[in-house]
């Protein structure tokens, strides 16, 4: 029997698709002209600061890597695996949840180290932070209840009170998802009749069998060190960024949490870079805490710009250095 396999060609264009109708979700009905006022007026040192934390958070998540290889014995450079790091970063813009695939492949190629010890120990650091982000969640909803709620209200009904209009753009947009996801599902070859509960069993197991082996590792007191380091990274990167906006520079510490739960959100949505979703969902936080969706839309188009050039910028970086160390490796190798 012949099995079908989508192109990835295929794949890109139906997040492409996505994403643009996210985008257009987003931006449509604004005033783009008072989008643009408002980003101006950001303080660019805040907006820099917020850069630099965003590639600390990936020097320190290669080096959480290092010790995850380190527990199997697969030591490699901490640079190698912090460049390999950055590149499934820029990755992830082109085409979603392939980033990890691709910093496995890099440093397969520069260390030698199987692809699938690499994607193992991916799995095992994916679960911890699926786990923080869990507990984020969870904090989130206990200090900010009645924001969640206002959060879910008007995301639901549209902030220009055209419910008609909001909910005919918001059935585009699951319709295109489901639809997507059905198509990838139907000729995925792991579809069964207990999919559903097949799939949450996998799931369960495997978090918590990531969290036994974190409990293996000689050096885990410095893994969670990193895990924490590298979550309070992304607060900073969003709640920093406050200060750059005179709209935003009064908000406290919690409703900083609550924003950066949104913008976490907006991530996980399946589109490169999460394009769309984050400036939505970001856009509507701050309507929530009393900003106006222009306000909120220069906010999250200046953050999540800044945070795609680190990832860009530093995953090309990482690219040509791990490139450039295979090459002198080949020559040694030949001399």
């Amino acid at each position: 029997m012949v099995k079908f396999k989508i192109p990835t060609w295929l794949k890109t264009l139906g997040f492409i698709f996505l994403a643009s109708i996210l985008i257009y979700f987003a931006f449509r009905s604004v005033n783009l002209s008072e989008v643009w006022i408002h980003a101006k007026k950001a303080k660019w040192s805040y907006i820099a600061i917020s850069f630099l934390i965003g590639y600390a958070a990936i020097i320190s998540r290669g080096n959480r890597w290092t010790l995850v290889l380190d527990g199997l014995n697969k030591s490699v450079p901490r640079w190698h695996a912090i460049h390999a790091t950055a590149f499934g970063y820029l990755m992830n813009q082109v085409l979603p949840r392939a980033g990890e695939v691709a910093r496995a492949t890099a440093l397969n190629r520069s260390d030698k180290i199987p692809v699938n010890i690499l994607i193992g120990t991916i799995i095992i650091e994916r679960t911890i932070d699926l786990l923080m982000m869990g507990i984020l969640v969870g904090v989130t909803f206990i200090l900010s209840s009645g924001e969640i709620q206002s959060f879910l209200s008007i995301t639901d009904s549209g902030i220009s009170g055209d419910v008609e209009s909001s909910n005919s753009a918001l059935k585009i947009t699951v319709t295109g998802s489901v639809i997507l996801i059905s198509i990838l599902s139907f000729y995925s070859k792991k579809v069964k009749s207990s999919l559903l509960f097949s799939w949450i069993k996998n799931f369960v197991s495997g978090m918590l069998d990531g969290i036994k082996s974190v409990g293996k590792l000689e050096n885990k007191t410095k893994f969670w060190q990193h895990t924490i380091f590298i979550w309070v990274c992304y607060f900073l990167m969003v709640y920093l960024c406050f200060f750059a906006f005179p709209f935003t520079e009064d908000l406290s510490v919690v409703q900083g949490l609550f924003v950066m739960t949104a913008a976490a959100i907006g991530y996980l949505v399946p589109v490169p870079g999460g394009v769309g979703a984050y400036h939505y969902l970001v856009a509507m936080a701050l309507v929530v805490l009393g900003r106006s969706y222009e306000q909120g839309l220069a906010f999250a188009t200046v953050v999540h710009a800044t945070q795609t050039l680190m990832m860009i910028s530093s995953g090309i970086v990482g690219f040509f250095a791990l490139t450039s160390k295979k090459v002198k490796s080949s020559s040694n190798g030949s001399d």
